[in-house]
């Protein structure tokens, strides 16, 4: 039988507009920094919540001001997971690979899934043409 864990904390931000890329950078380090993560595994939460945001916005939303992204932070005792979802119009996840070695990657775009992957303990990605994609990753103390 498998036991799943329930989490300690459920932070839900559901924002309307691309312009809070500061205030969700914060959230996550005041929660992270809170759970009692060093400083560079904050560096990281943080680098990586800032290309999830920043992919939904230029992706997912398109470029709209006005658009419904949520942010969710699931605090654990030993990990914390960082969900962001976007209502954009989705896509092929087989069109899509997630780049390992970044230093392939001559340019310094593409890189973000690559990044969050790299820099955290658990990631998973969900996109379906027409429902919006959601990014979520794991960090443990």
């Amino acid at each position: 039988m498998i036991i799943e864990k329930v989490p300690q904390e459920e932070i839900v931000m559901n924002l309307f507009s691309t312009r809070y890329l500061d205030s969700v950078r914060k959230k996550t380090e005041e929660i992270a920094q809170q759970m009692g993560f060093d400083d560079e595994q904050i560096f990281d939460l943080a680098l990586v919540v800032d290309e999830a945001y920043v992919n939904a916005i230029e992706h997912g939303a398109e470029g709209k001001k006005d658009t419904e992204l949520e942010i969710k932070f699931l605090v654990y005792d030993d990990k914390l997971e960082i969900s962001i979802k976007d209502r954009g119009q989705g896509f092929d996840m087989n069109k899509v690979s997630v780049p390992t070695n970044l230093k392939s990657i001559s340019s310094t775009r593409g890189r973000g899934l690559g990044l969050m992957k790299l820099l955290t303990d658990e990631f998973f990605m969900e996109s379906k043409p027409g429902f919006g994609t959601t990014v979520r990753f794991s960090k443990y103390i």
